[in-house]
C-alpha cells in the first residue's frame, strides 16, 4: 500500500471518528436533557469525557492483530481478494467509510439514530460484491438477527425497568432526587459502553491499512489515542436532530423512564463484552429502550409512527449502505486508474 494511500485511509478513520461520537452524542445525553437533569452543555461535555475515557480503556484492552481487525469488521472475504494489491484494499477501506460517513451525516440530518455498525458492514459487503469477492453472507445474517432481537430485548428490559420504578414510586421507595442522580450515572455508563464499542471500528480499519502497508499493529498507540480524542470531540458537539427525536419526539419522558431507558441501552450494549460477535447498535439499544420505557406508562405515550420511521431506517440501512458503497468504489476505481 503506497504512503498516500494508508496516511488517507487513516484520515479517513479519524474522520468517521468524529462522526460517530458527533452522531451517536445522543446515545448517552438525550434522556438526560430531555428530563431536564442535567443541562445540554453539561450532558454532552459529561458525554464527551466518558466517551473519550471509555475509548481509551476498550483499546487499551485490546491485543491488535490483522487477524482481530479483519474478523471483527467482516472483511475476511475482502482481505483475501485484495491480498495481492494492498493498494485495492486501501480504496476499498475509503468506499466503505466514506459511505459509513455519508449515511451518518444523512441519518442525522433526518433527526434518524442509526446504526454506524450497520452501515459499515452494509457498506463493505456492496464493496466486497463490486471487487468480486465472495460476500460474507453468515456475517449479514447473523447482523440481521441481531438487529431484530436487539431491539427486542432492550424494549423488554426497559418497560420491565419501569415497572419497577412506578411500584417503587407508589410507596415513595424511590424520590426524584435518587432518579435523577441515578440517571446521571446510567447516562455515563451508556456513554462509556459506546466508546468502549464504537472505537473499535475506526481503529481496526486502520490495523488493516497498516497490516497491509507492512506496520507493526503494535506500534498504533499515537493512533488509538487520536481515535478516541476525535470521538470525543464529535461528541461534545453533539447531533441536536437526533437528540430532540429520542428526547421529545419519540415519546414525552419522565425522569424515571429516562433511568430505566438508559440502564435498559447499557445493560443491552454490555453483551457485546461477552463473547457477542456480532456489535450491539447503542442507537438501537436507547431508542427501543425509550419506547419500552414509554410503553410501560401506556401504549398511547408513544408516538409509534415515528417509531415506525426509526425503525423502517433501521431496515434499510445495511441494504442502503451496500448500494451507495458500491457505486463509491466503482466511481474511487475510475479516478484511481492508470
Amino acid at each position: 500500500m503506497s504512503a498516500t494511500l494508508l496516511v488517507l485511509v487513516v484520515v479517513v478513520a479519524l474522520v468517521m471518528a468524529y462522526v460517530n461520537g458527533f452522531h451517536d452524542a445522543s446515545n448517552a445525553v438525550s434522556t438526560t436533557i430531555a428530563t431536564r437533569t442535567l443541562r445540554e452543555s453539561t450532558a454532552l461535555a459529561m458525554a464527551a469525557l466518558l466517551n473519550l475515557l471509555g475509548a481509551l480503556l476498550g483499546m487499551a484492552l485490546l491485543v491488535l492483530t490483522a487477524d482481530w481487525a479483519v474478523h471483527l469488521l467482516g472483511m475476511m472475504p475482502l482481505a483475501e481478494a485484495t491480498a495481492q494489491d494492498p493498494d485495492l484494499l486501501a480504496m476499498a477501506l475509503l468506499a466503505v467509510m466514506g459511505t459509513t460517513v455519508f449515511w451518518d451525516l444523512l441519518t442525522w440530518r433526518l433527526g434518524m439514530p442509526a446504526s454506524t455498525w450497520h452501515a459499515f458492514i452494509g457498506a463493505t459487503l456492496g464493496v466486497t460484491l463490486v471487487i468480486g469477492a465472495a460476500a460474507n453472507w453468515e456475517r449479514l445474517g447473523l447482523l440481521l438477527l441481531v438487529s431484530l432481537a436487539g431491539p427486542f430485548l432492550s424494549a423488554g428490559i426497559a418497560f420491565a425497568l419501569m415497572h419497577g420504578l412506578l411500584r417503587l414510586g407508589r410507596h415513595e421507595l424511590v424520590q426524584r432526587g435518587h432518579l435523577r442522580f441515578a440517571q446521571t450515572l446510567s447516562a455515563g455508563a451508556v456513554a462509556t459502553g459506546h466508546g468502549i464499542n464504537d472505537s473499535r471500528l475506526p481503529l481496526a480499519v486502520v490495523v488493516v491499512a497498516a497490516s497491509s502497508g507492512g506496520i507493526a499493529p503494535s506500534s498504533l498507540t499515537g493512533i488509538m489515542v487520536a481515535v478516541a480524542v476525535a470521538m470525543g470531540a464529535g461528541t461534545l458537539m453533539g447531533g441536536h436532530r437526533i437528540i430532540r427525536t429520542l428526547g421529545r419526539h419519540l415519546t414525552d419522558l419522565s425522569v424515571a423512564q429516562g433511568l430505566a431507558a438508559e440502564v435498559s441501552a447499557a445493560t443491552t450494549m454490555s453483551l457485546s463484552l461477552f463473547g457477542i460477535s456480532s456489535p450491539i447498535s447503542t442507537s438501537h439499544a436507547l431508542a427501543s429502550s425509550v419506547v419500552g420505557a414509554g410503553a410501560a406508562r401506556g401504549l398511547r405515550t408513544v408516538r409509534w409512527k415515528v417509531a415506525l420511521q426509526i425503525g423502517v431506517t433501521w431496515l434499510i440501512t445495511p441494504l442502503a449502505s451496500a448500494v451507495i458503497g458500491a457505486a463509491v468504489i466503482g466511481v474511487i476505481r475510475e479516478l484511481m486508474a492508470p
